[in-house]
């Protein structure tokens, strides 16, 4: 809906709705998705799970900026924004269905610092 409001309505304010929605979803789903990531970690690798979460954030963001604006200055004429967040939609989707495909179940628990464990045993 958003999409067709944009397509059709070009403008500054045409871009709110969809901006608001992006600001709230981000606010929402970012430090609590942080929190599960890092909590499945002992303490004695907080900073390298912290540095791996924040360098894949960054790369994504990277990424979809590149793909967004690739389409935007392609000539793409009237639509080009359109044709950008369409495309951007679809690599969500993907984002989403792989998400949904992760393994669900109980975790074992993070091995602190310190413990011996026997061999063989895999560590995170």
């Amino acid at each position: 809906v958003l999409l067709a409001l944009v397509a059709w309505t070009p403008g500054a304010w045409a871009f709110a709705p969809g901006l608001l929605l992006i600001g709230l979803g981000l606010g929402v789903m970012l430090t609590p998705s942080v929190n599960v990531v890092q909590s499945c970690f002992s303490e004695a690798r907080q900073g390298e799970i912290s540095g791996l979460s924040r360098s894949v954030s960054n790369l994504g963001s990277s990424l979809g900026t590149a793909i967004a604006g690739t389409i935007l200055v392609s000539g793409l004429s009237k639509g080009a924004y359109a044709a950008a967040m369409a495309a951007l939609a679809v690599i969500g989707l993907g984002g989403l269905i792989a998400a949904g495909l992760l393994p669900r179940g109980a975790r074992p628990p993070a091995i602190e610092a310190g413990t011996t464990v026997p061999p063989g045993t895999p560590q995170r």
